[in-house]
């Protein structure tokens, strides 16, 4: 069974299982990598995609590392639900509820980010302050791996002083407040409040990964139909794809894969 095929039959066996949904991360999936985040567009035809899916199945989700108000200005519609900040932010229509725990610690990270601004001396850095999480891009710079070790170094100690969090995605450090909250748990939330009985989620970074485990370990209790489709492509980290119950090719995959949806829905 080739890459597709098998994301078909896992998207199949999700519609038979109703109530029943989509989830998907923004960058790298709907929207292609960007050499600079605010450069980040979705292709037209997935939102059209989404749009149409939010009205035929049960619940159609954007679950990001961006900020809820973010991924929706992107994304363009307020006809599917925004989990930004890998889940401290639920955005329904206009209405945002943010994470209480998160939020207490928002002030040490905007010191973070004053320090780095004050003192990173690398051409390329793009700093991103998200509210409740930031993001340092390197993407830009001359050479990301170095400028990505600089940074890391850099924030360390106060990282650990001030009781923060760090991950890496592709080409970035993320700094998190020191709470349970991730796209694995969004995700669970999600299926949780929409008693969905079949779900798929489709994504391309480590930080997909949480959710990937969060659908299989549930999937595995409860025998509920929730199934992980990993996006593969050049810069793809290969926990995305060993994690994944089937792939598909990059952003035109993706897109493929909402049509065969839109299709059988």
């Amino acid at each position: 069974m080739t890459n597709g095929s098998r994301a078909e039959a896992i998207v199949q066996d999700v519609v038979r299982s109703r109530p029943c949904g989509l989830l998907t991360d923004i960058d790298g999936t709907v929207s292609r990598i960007a050499e600079h985040p605010s450069n980040a567009t979705v292709e037209p035809h997935a939102r059209t995609l989404l749009e149409r899916l939010a009205g035929k199945l049960d619940l159609v989700a954007a679950i990001t590392g961006r900020s809820a108000e973010d991924a929706r200005a992107i994304v363009g519609t307020d006809e599917i639900v925004y989990a930004g900040n890998h889940g401290m932010e639920i955005r329904r229509g206009e209405v945002t509820v943010y994470s209480d725990s998160a939020r207490e610690h928002a002030p040490k990270i905007r010191w973070l980010l004053d320090f780095l601004r004050s003192s990173l001396q690398i051409n390329g850095v793009y700093i991103e302050d998200k509210g409740l999480t930031a993001s340092i891009h390197v993407r830009e710079t001359e050479d990301p791996s170095e400028a990505e070790r600089t940074v890391l170094g850099m924030i360390s100690e106060h990282v650990e002083r001030l009781d923060l969090v760090v991950t890496r995605g592709r080409m970035v450090v993320e700094i998190r407040p020191p709470v349970d909250l991730s796209k694995g748990t969004a995700v669970l939330q999600l299926i949780g409040e929409y008693e969905l009985r079949g779900a798929v989620y489709i994504g391309d970074d480590i930080t997909d990964v949480d959710a990937f485990h969060a659908l299989q370990q549930r999937r595995a209790r409860q025998g509920d139909h929730l199934y992980a489709i990993g996006v593969v492509d050049d810069g793809t980290p290969a926990e995305v794809i060993e994690a994944a119950d089937g792939t598909v090719e990059g952003v035109d995959g993706v897109i493929t894969l909402l049509e065969f949806v839109d299709r059988i829905t």
